[in-house]
């Protein structure tokens, strides 16, 4: 079982934007991490009419922040699914909450791949690791980086940190 866990494209600054922040789009540049996104996992996700946003081998989750799930749906489009929002990946999830909720998941699929923020990744990761996990990389991600996560059992036995693309 794998779960790609994937913190979200760049967005742009939190300062600059106007509005409500769970509405803050992709930046350009984030709109084409995306795609390098996307270009990078979908060939490890094996066929992409098995992919669903709620049930399959494939699950796509998000955050339902707007960043987050934009950040997904150049994925979802090459499987012809649709991204799910998840609140457990919103901001200011604890990591226990956020990495039962993705391993409770992981026993009904194949693959998970989500997207989260900037504090929820590194308290889920850090779970893990309190859990026994071991990783493979640092620990803080920067935009459009992801992880991913083995699991055994329902437990996290290892993470691999991916760089961010760069575009």
């Amino acid at each position: 079982m794998i779960i790609h866990l994937v913190r979200h494209a760049h967005a742009g600054s939190r300062s600059a934007w106007r509005g409500d922040d769970a509405l803050r789009p992709l930046s350009e540049k984030g709109r084409a991490q995306a795609v390098a996104i996307a270009g990078a996992l979908a060939p490890n996700l094996g066929d992409p009419s098995a992919a669903t946003g709620s049930h399959g081998s494939v699950l796509l989750w998000s955050s339902p922040y707007l960043r987050c799930v934009q950040t997904l749906e150049p994925l979802a489009e090459r499987f012809g699914s649709k991204v799910s929002s998840v609140d457990e990946l919103v901001e200011g999830t604890s990591g226990r909450a956020a990495l039962d909720h993705l391993l409770a998941a992981a026993e009904a699929a194949s693959v998970v791949v989500a997207c989260s923020h900037g504090d929820v990744i590194p308290a889920v990761l850090s779970t893990a690791l309190g859990r026994g996990a071991t990783l493979d990389g640092e620990l803080s991600p920067r935009k459009a980086a992801r992880y991913v996560i083995q699991v055994d059992h329902g437990a996290v036995t290892h993470i691999t940190h991916v760089p961010r693309p760069e575009v």
